[in-house]
């Protein structure tokens, strides 16, 4: 019994860790899980499946609350290669009826490449080349003075995606 004990106390400290890992990089998680065939909006579940397609993402995200930053949809990606993991947030904006928060988040990521969000200050974000999509990545072996070869290709596969998602 205290084997079993240790093991639930285990996987329990694992997912407080991986849990925690996101939650300075953007908005919270619902912890719903949903697999990229039953993505809600049409453009990011194409940008989904092409990524996924070349196996830069797995085919099961965790649903964030994107409303928080005014985006129409938003998910998270954990992915892991050769023993590290990274974490890999997209979001869609409808640039027909942008929030104001959302049109400050855009406009702070255009001049900065971050903003601040839920007193989170220093968010590191992308946006595709047409504005629609928003990348949180953060994988530290893909950056860096010395970054690992395979995390800096896989990144860059991933933005040359994003970058031109419809």
């Amino acid at each position: 019994m205290k084997k079993f004990a240790k093991i639930i106390a285990a996987l329990m400290a694992a997912v407080c860790i991986l849990s925690s890992t996101g939650c300075a990089t953007a908005p919270q998680s619902m912890s719903e899980t949903v697999k990229i065939e039953k993505i809600e909006q049409s453009g990011l579940k194409q940008l989904c499946a092409d990524l996924n397609k070349d196996k830069l993402i797995p085919e099961e995200a965790t649903v964030m609350q994107s409303d928080v930053i005014g985006a129409e949809g938003g998910y998270r990606f954990a992915i892991q290669l050769d023993g590290g993991n990274a974490l890999l947030e997209i979001y869609e904006f409808n640039s027909d009826k942008l929030s104001d928060t959302a049109s400050k988040i855009i406009s702070d990521i255009k001049e900065s490449g971050k903003f601040n969000m839920l007193g989170i200050s220093d968010v590191y974000a992308e946006l595709s080349d047409n504005d629609k999509y928003m990348m949180i990545y953060n994988d530290p072996k893909s950056t860096g003075d010395n970054p690992d070869k395979a995390h800096k290709e896989r990144r860059d596969k991933i933005t040359k995606i994003f970058d031109k998602a419809k």
